[in-house]
């Protein structure tokens, strides 16, 4: 594998010191793919010299493409190796992973394979990144949670004969077709690079969340305790959910938006809705509010602050 080249911005963790950057060339089964993919770097982590990851051969799906994304993102310097069963030197060999076949520390197809707490059973992707969650999610542990949740448990209850999910079948979607003539590997790793660019992302976005902290609580310490005003458009939801906060205000483009704040993250339920008369009659500066009334935007913060009051009865 080339040494590092290319690009070294993507982003940089302010608390864990974590610097991603791509490197050139994914190589697969000897043979070295032109587009560069991204990688993990965190100085908190001393890595260990992998030099291949195996995974098994023949149509691909999200838990052994998860697999190799992340285990590649972790180790940059390794070959994957697509193969039909493992040779003994290989499953021995400690400067080599195993994952979703050979019946190891990384696979599921075996009778005794580890389950979770809640009795269900880990897939290869799970087992990957329960041992690896430290490396990619460095100093965001809250941030290793959500994605779990998110992303690696759906793929390992599909993986594992439950319910399908839209992310599984858009990995499928990459093998080739049955008439086609296109290189599996290739396929593959079209595969791998579009998983790792969504992990790349979810890493940036947990990251951004972090470094949006510590302006929102200061926003919140200048409020009334109900009516937030931020500066600009940015992650609030980890400070202002769990607050006295009812709405938040923040400017978007030429408007001012006003939300309503939810009782838990993830919740469709308000701590206080907008005023049902917005709908047909609006207040003054007000360009549009939402049916479901959650949200409304402002010609300008003056008066979108005033029409926050006003609901709030103040």
């Amino acid at each position: 594998m080339p040494a590092a080249q290319g690009l070294w911005s993507i982003y940089w963790c302010k608390e864990s010191q974590c610097l991603g950057g791509y490197l050139k060339g994914m190589k697969i089964n000897g043979r070295v793919y032109s587009e560069d993919f991204p990688q993990i770097k965190c100085r908190s982590y001393k890595y260990d010299a992998i030099d291949r990851i195996i995974v098994h051969s023949g149509r691909f799906h999200a838990d052994d493409v998860f697999c190799a994304a992340m285990l590649l993102m972790c180790y940059p310097d390794a070959e994957i190796l697509r193969v039909s069963s493992v040779d003994d030197k290989y499953s021995r060999d400690k400067r080599t992973v195993v994952a979703d076949i050979g019946f190891g520390k990384y696979d599921h197809h075996q009778p005794d394979t580890e389950l979770r707490d809640d009795g269900t059973r880990y897939a290869a992707c799970g087992l990957v990144f329960r041992d690896h969650k430290h490396i990619l999610f460095d100093g965001n542990p809250d941030a290793a949670v959500t994605f779990e949740r998110d992303y690696i448990i759906p793929v390992e209850i599909a993986d594992n004969g439950g319910m399908e999910n839209p992310l599984s079948r858009a990995v499928s979607a990459f093998n080739p077709a049955w008439d086609s003539d296109t290189d599996s590997d290739e396929m593959f790793e079209k595969a791998v690079l579009f998983i790792q660019k969504m992990i790349e992302r979810e890493i940036g976005r947990h990251d951004a969340e972090l470094r949006a902290t510590e302006k929102v609580k200061a926003a919140f310490d200048d409020s009334d305790g109900s009516i937030v005003i931020l500066p600009g458009y940015m992650p609030w939801w980890n400070v202002l959910i769990d607050s006295s906060a009812i709405y938040v205000l923040y400017p978007s483009r030429d408007s001012w938006t006003l939300y309503a704040i939810p009782v838990k993250k993830g919740s469709k339920i308000r701590k206080k809705l907008l005023p049902e008369e917005w709908i047909d009659s609006k207040p003054a500066g007000c360009i549009f509010t939402h049916p479901q009334l959650f949200v409304a935007a402002f010609r300008t913060q003056p008066e979108a602050l005033n029409a926050a009051r006003q609901a709030l009865g103040k």
